[in-house]
């Protein structure tokens, strides 16, 4: 029996694509902290309804990166398989989260809720495009 020795380029592959995430993530979380304290001088209403935007694009990207990134390395057909299965669970997500802060949280400014989530989607590219450059 030959044991296989060549080098796994799949492994490495999905190694350096999960540190590509990892700084869109940490991105994309950094710049919904910074946006909530920057608008703390504005009032309590504003920094909330910020982060609550922020968590609206976050936290589906959050589910994104874990069912998609998963698949990295794998054979084209399975990774846009779990891109596709991950990006319609993402959209199902935001649509929840709005629906649920539109409803209950009062009062709530939806002005910078929608500049928390432009915000923190605008973040993921920087920093996916920051990983990506890197090498990492």
């Amino acid at each position: 029996m030959a044991v296989d020795t060549a080098p796994d380029n799949h492994s490495d592959q999905a190694a350096a694509s999960g540190l590509s995430i990892g700084k869109w993530l940490r991105t994309q979380s950094l710049a919904a902290m910074v946006l909530s304290l920057a608008l703390s001088p504005l009032g309590a209403t504003a920094a909330y309804s910020s982060l609550f935007g922020s968590l609206a694009a976050f936290i589906p990207a959050v589910f994104f990166a874990a069912i998609a990134g998963r698949k990295i390395g794998s054979s084209s057909a399975v990774f846009l398989q779990a891109a596709v299965v991950g990006e319609a669970l993402k959209l199902l997500l935001t649509a929840l989260i709005c629906v649920a802060v539109f409803r209950w949280v009062d009062p709530l400014a939806p002005g910078w809720f929608f500049v928390g989530m432009i915000v923190v989607i605008m973040a993921g590219w920087v920093g996916l495009f920051r990983g990506l450059n890197s090498g990492n």
